[in-house]
C-alpha cells in the first residue's frame, strides 16, 4: 500500500504520525457508531440464556455496516470486546465473535448492547489477534483464549491499583478517564488521513488504515486511548522519536505490508480476511470485493525490560499465575488438582524467590481452611 505522511505530533511517550492511502474511499460503509444512532442496527445475546463468546447483530438499513476488532460493546449479560473487524451486508443478521472483558457478571443490565469510546488496550488486541489467528487456521472460527483475555483484566487491575466489582475493564477505563484524556488532548485527526502509526517511546504499537476517512476520524481518539491505557506499563524514554524517524518508519512499514505472506480466511461477516504474523507485529486486512476496509497492525511484544509479572491478584483477593499452562487460574484451584505442580515450582523450578514466596503463602491459605 502507497503511504503519504501527512502529519507528526509528539506529547510526552506518545508521537503519532497520520497519513493517507491510494486506496482510500473506494467503498462505502457506515460505522456501527452511526448505525446505532440511526437505529439501524441492534445487537444482542444470541439467546435468552446467551453465550459468552457469541453476540448476534442485526443490520435493519440498506447500508454496509463497519465493526472494528477492539470495539468494547457495553451492556446485556456482560461486557464483551470484539475478536476482529466485521463488514455487516445490508438487511443481514449475523453471529459475530467476541471475548469477555467482565469475568464477575452474567446477569442483564438491559436487553441490549451499546458502544463506548475507546477500544481494548493494544497488548490486549494483539494477544487476542494472535489467538484468532491461530484457531482460524485449526478450527476455522475467529475465537481467541478467553482465560488470556480475563488475564489481561485482571493485570491491568493490578498495574492501574483498582478494582472493578466485577473485574469490569470499562471500569478501570472510567476510573482513569481524566489521566487518559490528558495524554490525548493534544491529539487531533489531520484533515485528509486515513491511517495512524502510533509510538510509544521508540516502539511501535498499532498500525490501522480505512477505507473511509469519516470512519478513520471516529475512531481517531479510541486508538489513541487503547495506546494511552498502555502507557503505564512502558518504561519511560528520554530519547523521543523524531518527526524524521517517525515518518521513515511509517513510510517503510506501510511498503513492506505489501509483500508479506498472508493467511486467507473468510471474513466474521462479509469479505475476507488477510492475516499475518512478523516482526513482532501481528494484524490482518479485511478486504471486500478487491476493496481493503479496515488494516491492523499491532505490536506483540510487552516491555522486555519489564520483567512480567508472574503472579497476579484477582478482584477477590486470591493470587493468579500470569504464566505457564495454568496462566489465568488462581494458585488455590491449582493446589487442589495439582499439587505436584505447586511443589516443582516451589522447590526446583527457577522462577524468582518472592514469586515461590508468593505460592507458599497462598497455598498456606489452604490448608488454614
Amino acid at each position: 500500500m502507497k503511504a503519504e505522511n501527512l502529519s507528526y505530533r509528539n506529547h510526552g511517550a506518545i508521537s503519532i504520525v497520520q497519513f493517507r492511502t491510494g486506496n482510500s474511499v473506494t467503498f462505502k460503509y457506515i460505522s456501527l457508531s452511526e448505525a446505532l444512532k440511526k437505529k439501524y442496527a441492534e445487537i444482542n445475546e444470541v439467546s435468552e440464556s446467551g453465550s459468552v463468546n457469541d453476540l448476534k447483530i442485526k443490520n435493519n438499513s440498506e447500508h454496509f455496516i463497519f465493526m472494528s476488532d477492539g470495539d468494547i460493546l457495553s451492556g446485556a449479560k456482560q461486557n464483551r470486546v470484539l475478536n476482529t473487524s466485521v463488514l455487516l451486508a445490508p438487511l443481514s443478521e449475523v453471529i459475530i465473535p467476541v471475548s469477555c472483558v467482565e469475568q464477575g457478571r452474567w446477569r442483564y443490565s438491559k436487553r441490549d448492547f451499546s458502544e463506548t469510546d475507546y477500544s481494548a488496550p493494544v497488548f490486549m488486541r494483539s494477544g487476542k489477534a494472535r489467538d484468532v489467528k491461530h484457531n482460524l487456521k485449526t478450527h476455522k472460527r475467529h475465537s481467541a483464549d478467553q482465560s488470556n483475555v480475563w488475564s489481561d483484566v485482571r493485570e491491568y487491575e493490578e498495574a492501574y491499583k483498582y478494582r472493578s466489582a466485577t473485574s469490569n475493564l470499562s471500569d478501570i477505563f472510567d476510573d482513569k478517564r481524566l489521566d487518559i484524556e490528558r495524554l490525548i488532548n493534544s491529539f487531533k485527526p489531520a484533515e485528509d488521513s486515513n491511517g495512524i502509526a502510533i509510538f510509544v517511546n521508540k516502539r511501535l504499537l498499532s498500525l490501522e488504515i480505512f477505507n473511509r476517512k469519516e470512519v478513520y476520524k471516529e475512531y481517531f481518539k479510541k486508538l489513541l486511548k487503547s495506546v494511552s491505557f498502555e502507557a503505564v506499563n512502558i518504561r519511560e524514554d528520554k530519547n523521543v522519536l523524531s518527526e524524521a524517524e517517525a515518518f521513515d518508519r511509517t513510510l517503510k512499514l506501510t511498503e513492506s505490508f505489501q509483500i508479506l505472506h498472508y493467511e486467507i480466511h473468510k471474513g466474521a461477516g462479509a469479505g475476507i480476511e488477510k492475516r499475518f504474523e512478523t516482526g513482532g507485529m501481528t494484524g490482518f486486512e479485511l478486504e471486500y470485493e478487491g476493496h481493503s476496509i479496515h488494516f491492523v497492525a499491532l505490536n506483540l511484544n510487552r516491555d522486555k525490560d519489564k520483567d512480567e509479572k508472574k503472579i497476579i491478584t484477582g478482584s477477590d483477593g486470591r493470587k493468579i499465575f500470569n504464566f505457564g499452562k495454568y496462566r489465568g487460574m488462581t494458585i488455590q484451584d491449582v493446589y487442589e488438582h495439582n499439587p505436584e505442580y505447586i511443589k516443582w515450582l516451589c522447590f526446583e523450578s527457577e522462577i524468582k524467590k518472592e514469586d515461590k514466596k508468593k505460592i507458599y503463602k497462598e497455598i498456606l491459605k489452604c490448608s488454614e481452611n
